[in-house]
């Protein structure tokens, strides 16, 4: 049973990857100095989700191993969600006030921080990871596009050109790479038997390497600070994009 699910999600996996490699046509028209750019960006993104989708499928099996019930676990996970729900109104300006590059580095330590908590079974220092988690999504859904877009305009890239970038990001980082992971996840507990943190140790490894990378190779950037606003000024913008329906981003000031 074990080998025919490895050879489904494996040979889904591979005819994925073979599909969107099969669209290159799209990318003769792009200068080289754009493709190692975009290549660049698509391997940090890819290594950052893989650190992500590791964890996911054995959070609430960790926790049930350490003997939580329910009520407990339910806690610990509403707490991520308070997290990443408080911080992701701030997190945006913060990265452009102290920039992206650092915002982005920020978010590979706290998830680290995040994945080591997993090795207590103290509920106190779960509840701590589980905050550190939700900050760490949080920077992951802004700091990284974020800067994209802005290393993007810094460079003077043809326009067209980014969407090539965010869609092969968002394909290998959260289609390709979201099924290797929980084939991998499954190798480390199932086959291996490293037990139920390792996916948690293996999430570290690859956000350091990740962090490396862009400590080695990303310049930094920032926002304008003409466009900084106060906490307070913050939440009543949202609130009123909210309430009205309405959301506007201009790339070209990002």
């Amino acid at each position: 049973m074990e080998v025919f699910y490895y050879l489904v999600f494996g040979v889904m996996a591979a005819v994925v990857a073979a599909l969107e490699m099969s669209k290159r046509s799209k990318d003769q028209n792009t200068s080289s100095s754009f493709n190692s750019f975009k290549n660049n960006y698509i391997l940090v993104f890819s290594i950052m989700m893989a650190g992500d989708w590791l964890q996911g499928p054995y959070v609430y099996y960790l926790y049930s191993t350490y003997g939580f019930g329910k009520r407990d676990i339910g806690q610990l996970f509403i707490a991520g969600f308070g997290s990443s729900m408080l911080f992701g109104t701030i997190v945006g300006s913060l990265a452009d006030k102290h920039g992206r590059k650092r915002a982005c580095v920020t978010y590979c330590i706290v998830y680290i921080l995040s994945c080591i908590t997993k090795h207590s079974p103290q509920y106190r220092v779960l509840m701590v990871g589980r905050i550190l988690g939700g900050i760490a999504t949080s920077l992951l859904n802004s700091a990284f596009e974020s800067w994209l877009i802005a290393e993007h305009n810094k460079r003077n890239f043809d326009q067209q050109w980014l969407p090539l970038t965010i869609s092969k990001a968002v394909f290998f980082g959260n289609g390709l790479v979201a099924i290797l992971s929980g084939l991998f996840g499954n190798l480390l507990v199932d086959i291996f038997s490293f037990g139920p943190v390792a996916p948690f140790d293996a999430a570290s490894c690859f956000l350091a390497i990740g962090m490396v990378i862009i400590l080695t190779t990303w310049s930094e950037n920032f926002g304008d600070p003409s466009d900084s606003k106060d906490l307070m000024t913050q939440f009543k913008v949202a609130a009123i994009a909210i309430a009205s329906g309405r959301f506007k981003v201009n790339v070209k000031n990002c």
